[in-house]
């Protein structure tokens, strides 16, 4: 009895491959500019990626999402900080009646927690904005499959 014999991936035996995994890898871009730049179709594309690249998306992942919350609370710390010197100023400057640095001082203090909370929002939108990116390539490729 013959054994089905499977197509070959065109990704892996692709000539630039590599440029391709890196854009899968990291999702630089879509899969339909990846698609067109390198002239392969989606559904290769996600083959591609699913069978052969789980191991690299899994730490690229990984790499990212530590990254981000190494950075993330390196900022918050140092915010948090800023608005601790920001407060004891404040707390010196009004126990010596200084009501000019103790308004300067409530500013400072505003901004901090002003920037803290901008970048909250931030995050919370860039996870949201990956998320639906995430659907529009699924949906692209169920459509093109």
């Amino acid at each position: 009895m013959a054994k089905a014999v499977g197509r070959k991936c065109s990704i892996c035996n692709h000539p630039q491959r590599s440029e391709i995994d890196k854009a899968l890898v990291t999702r630089s871009t879509s899969y339909r500019n990846v698609s067109e730049r390198y002239g392969v179709s989606v559904g290769a594309l996600s083959r591609h990626k699913a069978n052969h690249l789980p191991r690299l998306v899994e730490a690229a992942k990984a790499c990212e999402a530590a990254q981000a919350v190494t950075s993330g609370v390196a900022l918050m710390d140092e915010l948090d900080s800023l608005l601790n010197r920001a407060l004891a100023i404040l707390e010196a400057a009004e126990g010596s009646g200084q009501l000019k640095v103790a308004l300067q001082a409530i500013r400072e203090a505003r901004e901090c927690i002003k920037t803290c909370a901008d970048l909250a929002v931030t995050a919370e939108l860039e996870e949201r904005v990956e998320e639906l990116e995430e659907l529009i390539e699924q949906r692209e490729g169920l459509r093109r499959a």
